[in-house]
């Protein structure tokens, strides 16, 4: 009987970390990404030599 015991204790372990873990992924899917930030940048034009 403390086999058995044992094996239930080690099962219920293995239950809690495999359910964390499915929270874990779970979570991370419905979580916010956070948004790229966009830099002002400033654009200079060209002046071809070729007149256009």
């Amino acid at each position: 009987m403390r086999n058995a015991r044992a094996l239930a204790e080690r099962l219920a372990e293995t239950l809690s970390d495999a359910l964390v873990r499915a929270a874990e992924i779970v979570l991370d899917a419905v979580r916010p990404q956070p948004q790229a930030k966009l830099v002002p940048v400033r654009v200079r034009s060209r002046r071809r030599s070729n007149g256009r």
